[in-house]
């Protein structure tokens, strides 16, 4: 009996976001609780920096989750819905709670701009590492005279 491991399972990209969606939802509110304490202050921007930290271990998490996967296309396009959507939701949530724009905040504006870059840089990097172990596999099958 083969064991499987998380990252040997094909974990749909919605259901990730759907996970760091919750994840969001409980940070941020923890976020509320604890507003105006020594351990947050009053700086309202901690929403902010909630939701790049929610949507940054999406991308690491999305991008090494792709490995399984045998439909890469589907998955690839899964994928951008759903970075798409967590970053919608999170900066929409971080709007709301912390009363400032994205533009009073600080620079969250191109932190969403350099991370949809570095998404797209990762995913694309582990599908590149996919292949070329793929064609490994295939050299060492040939080698050994098994195909």
């Amino acid at each position: 009996m083969e064991s499987q491991t998380i990252f040997s399972r094909e974990i749909h990209p919605f259901k990730q976001a759907g996970g760091a969606i919750i994840l969001l939802l409980i940070f941020q509110l923890l976020g509320l609780l604890f507003r105006g304490t020594a351990f947050f202050g009053e700086e309202s921007v901690v929403f902010w920096e909630i939701s790049m930290t929610i949507l940054l271990a999406f991308m690491l998490f999305n991008s090494v989750m792709s490995i399984p996967y045998k439909n890469r296309g589907l998955y690839f396009r899964n994928s951008l819905i759903s970075f798409v959507t967590i970053a919608v939701i999170s900066g929409g949530l971080a709007q709301l709670l912390s009363g400032q724009s994205m533009d009073e905040a600080g620079s969250f504006k191109w932190l969403y701009f350099l991370f949809t870059f570095v998404y797209l840089v990762f995913i694309s990097i582990v599908n590149a590492m996919r292949k070329i172990i793929e064609i490994a596999k295939k050299q060492d099958a040939r080698l050994r005279g098994e195909l």
